[in-house]
């Protein structure tokens, strides 16, 4: 077995520092707060104007976004082949929506229909996945699953819903937006601060799960121009058992990311594991997790997965030590050893074929247990109901965290957004952010 290593010989930012540094980043937070409450009220109260506002700017965008793409195709030639068709496809969408009235409206509603009924579907097959295992349904998770089905069925087939409608709706959403940046800018530097079981109002399902590549992107860019990218910053230096990991890929669904947590420098990580139990495009299948130290698991996602890691350490208090032990001892006594294929041939000295396979290569390079849940909630994995992040949520949950209190379709995109949020609040028991970048070592390595 291999032991990768990375280098942390980058200095520590001190936090307390790095929060007065970045006032601007403070002012800035009031601006988006209070550019969202005005937006909010505008549509809230101004419906029409300010469809109508929206309508002509992304009209006169897609005609300067159409020109440049096929200037660029002119002046580039069949090199730049996909400019052509941008740039027809801009102008086309900028004619449609210039000349009929009725298109934006019926984007807007097909739109947000179809995603109610994503998200009805996805609950009811949680609901019905809970049934099977004995697992409790609670009743406001029925209700949410019914209103969403509800919602789906008023914005495709009534005429319940008009684009006023749907405009003073959408500015009630920005207006609780705007309510919970301010909170957050004043939570900042609150000395009463502490994690609450509450509303939780996330930020619209594709930009929160787009987030954590933004984010990559950002830090990938400051590493290429040899800017400081925050490597490690403290709050305060104090001992703590409990972390939580945003994992981010450079390429397909690694993108999304994935969500783990670390108890004691142990990782457990929950998936879709065992490749035999796969059905319906991966989306099901028997839910298994692993265990693995962190000092072993961090590397080889840097070194050898290529991913970026963004770990945020969590200062517990001995009641709260007491409840997530409980809920490990509660999933222990609900799991079975599951081994993958590379344990059952035995000991092997290279991957072969089955470095293909995930679970064999992580064994392979950590030595990393596996576990398969035999009852309960987890038991059967859901890409949109029990997943990586809800399984994680479960931990946090009891200590406090609420990010996940609004129903809808969870990515780890979400936490990655309550997570930063939080680390930046003075008070927060969220005393430690660390950035694992693939980039930065590759850079370091020389490559």
């Amino acid at each position: 077995m291999s032991n990768p290593t990375v280098d942390n010989s980058q200095p520590i930012k001190n936090a307390s520092n790095f929060l007065r540094v970045d006032k601007l980043e403070y002012i800035g937070g009031w601006v988006i707060a209070i550019g969202l409450f005005a937006l909010g009220i505008v549509s809230l109260f101004m419906p029409a104007a300010f469809l109508s506002l929206v309508l002509n700017l992304a009209v006169y965008a897609l005609i300067i976004y159409g020109c440049f793409s096929l200037i660029r195709y002119f002046y580039q030639g069949r090199a730049s082949r996909s400019n052509l068709v941008y740039g027809l496809l801009a102008l086309l969408f900028s004619a449609l929506l210039l000349f009929n009235n009725q298109l934006p409206e019926w984007i807007i509603r097909t739109c947000f229909g179809w995603y109610c009924l994503a998200v009805c579907i996805g609950m009811l097959v949680q609901i019905l996945i809970h049934r099977a295992n004995g697992v409790k349904v609670h009743i406001p998770t029925v209700l949410f699953c019914l209103s969403y089905g509800v919602l789906f069925v008023v914005l495709m087939f009534t005429q319940i819903v008009d684009s006023v409608l749907l405009m003073r709706l959408f500015g009630i959403y920005f207006i609780l937006l705007a309510i919970r940046d301010v909170i957050n800018q004043i939570d900042l530097y609150s000395s009463t601060y502490s994690w609450k079981r509450g509303l939780h109002v996330s930020l619209p399902l594709i930009l929160g799960t787009l987030l954590p590549d933004m984010a990559l992107r950002e830090i990938n860019e400051k590493i290429r121009t040899g800017r400081d990218y925050a490597m490690k910053t403290v709050k305060r230096d104090v001992p703590a058992k409990l972390k939580c990991i945003v994992h981010i890929g450079a390429e397909g669904f690694q993108k999304v990311g994935h969500f783990t947590f670390s108890w004691k420098g142990l990782v457990y990580s929950y998936g879709n594991y065992d490749k035999n139990s796969e059905r319906f495009f991966s989306m099901f299948g028997d839910g298994v997790y692993f265990t693995v130290p962190e000092e072993l698991y961090f590397p080889n996602l840097v070194k050898y997965e290529h991913n970026t890691l963004f770990e945020y350490t969590i200062q517990t208090t001995p009641e709260q030590d007491e409840q997530i032990e409980q809920m490990l001892d509660d999933l222990k006594n609900r799991s079975i050893r599951w081994y993958c294929d590379l344990e059952k041939t035995g000991t092997a000295t290279k991957l072969g074929a089955m470095e293909s396979d995930y679970p064999c290569r992580l064994h392979y390079r950590t030595g990393a247990k596996y576990y398969k849940i035999k009852s309960g909630m987890f038991k059967t994995y859901w890409v949109v109901g029990d997943n990586c992040v809800l399984f994680s949520d479960v931990i946090l949950g009891s200590i406090g965290a609420d990010v996940l209190s609004l129903r809808g379709i969870i990515t780890p995109g979400s936490y990655f957004d309550y997570l930063e949020q939080e680390y930046v609040k003075e008070n927060s028991p969220i005393i430690e952010r660390r950035v694992h970048s693939w980039a930065a070592s590759q850079v370091s390595d020389g490559i």
